[in-house]
């Protein structure tokens, strides 16, 4: 069992007034913090439609940068992030340590297959890595007889990938003792960490990071949840319907604050991505990973359900996450739930239906299993 504690001086920022001083001198901020609000909870959400709009208003650069990395943003298009040398320092700085925590060495080869190009991808990493000591190989994506090559005539020790691309190495013959997954959900998803670990032979650990925000929480050996690198983000989960914290253990939309950035620092950044919080006497963790993302939040029988959710949990029991169709309407005032699914093989629909429940504390009137399906997504016939 966890050692858990939450005193209220973890649902702030340490010295979050300070904080807020420094902040409002940029131009993000400047009008949102025109007065220093006395209580976290005043201080107003930052969204990514907010930060396109800084952006297209030159309210985003700084005269310190000398990083710049371009972000994907909704509709297609995308702005750009901005880093300071002390930024990049001490993002660095906070990486070494988490890398550090999860088992990678100062003499450690490690082979990154993640873009470099204009979005931020491998550079995530490679800041942290380089901070550490270790012998960092900036490979890319993609190219599978190559990056086999690079491990074995190195001996590469740790791997840097997407979980899918990771056993895809292993399953065409890698082994490394240690990898470290992000880019996709990876723990959240039942079995497949042990799929990939299978595949390579070693230990598999759980990382998040986001474009805007860098390196956010990083798994240890013990493989019990993501430690967030709280040296250099704050977190918070909030009910991503009224913008309030949830308690610890809760589901809901994390948030995030950047304590020490220079240029471009996030000031309760919504991230629209679904996790549970937990606060333990060694550091803050995401217990489950993140499993799912806010966007399309249905209300069904009084409960939200995040159909992204809904699709990692069909993942899970090997179902195709892509063919299916949630179909929700009303029969005398009252919600019905029914799921259809692609699928050849046969499960126990009972046993499904049960572990559905667990999962979203919600019944599933009717629950099909199809190998005809085509999926439809939310078909929300409700009125």
């Amino acid at each position: 069992m966890t050692d858990t504690l939450s005193p209220p001086s973890l649902s702030e920022p340490v010295g979050f007034c300070a904080l807020l001083s420094r902040l409002r001198e940029l131009p993000l901020y400047r009008a949102t913090l025109r007065e220093v609000p006395t209580a976290w909870a005043d201080v107003p959400f930052l969204t990514r439609e907010r930060l396109t709009e800084a952006f297209e208003a030159g309210e985003l650069a700084h005269p310190g940068a000398v990083r710049v990395h371009l972000t994907p943003h909704p509709g297609g298009g995308w702005l750009l992030e901005y880093a300071t040398r002390r930024d990049v320092e001490r993002h660095g700085e906070a990486g070494a340590r988490a890398f550090a925590r999860a088992g990678i060495r100062e003499d450690d080869h490690v082979q990154v297959a993640f873009g470099y190009h204009r979005f931020a991808g491998g550079w995530l990493m490679q800041d942290g890595l380089e901070s550490l000591g270790a012998k960092t190989i900036p490979f890319g994506p993609g190219e599978t007889e190559a990056q086999l090559e690079t491990l074995r005539r190195l001996g590469v020790r740790v791997l840097v990938s997407a979980p899918s691309f990771a056993q895809k190495l292993g399953e065409a013959g890698a082994k490394v003792e240690l990898l470290i997954a992000a880019g996709e959900p990876f723990t959240s998803i039942a079995g497949r960490r042990q799929r990939v670990q299978e595949a390579l032979g070693g230990l598999a650990l759980d990382c998040y990071a986001t474009s805007e925000a860098g390196l956010i929480a990083l798994e240890t050996p013990q493989q019990d949840g993501l430690r967030v690198l709280d040296d250099w983000v704050f977190v918070e989960v909030i009910d991503p319907e009224t913008g309030t914290p949830v308690p610890d253990g809760e589901r809901g939309e994390l948030v995030v604050t950047h304590l020490t950035k220079e240029a471009m620092p996030l000031l309760r950044f919504r991230t629209g991505d679904l996790t549970r919080l937990e606060r333990r006497r060694d550091g803050t963790f995401l217990p489950g990973g993140v499993f799912g993302n806010v966007g399309g939040m249905l209300k069904v029988k009084g409960v939200k359900l995040f159909p992204r959710e809904v699709a990692f949990w069909l993942a899970g029991h090997g179902l195709d996450h892509t063919q299916h169709t949630l179909r929700l309407h009303s029969v005398g005032g009252a919600d019905r739930l029914h799921l259809s699914v692609r699928s050849e093989a046969r499960a126990d629909l009972e046993d499904l239906r049960a572990d559905f429940q667990r999962r979203f504390a919600i019944r599933a009137d009717e629950l099909h299993l199809d190998p005809a399906h085509e999926g439809q997504g939310v078909q929300d016939e409700r009125g």
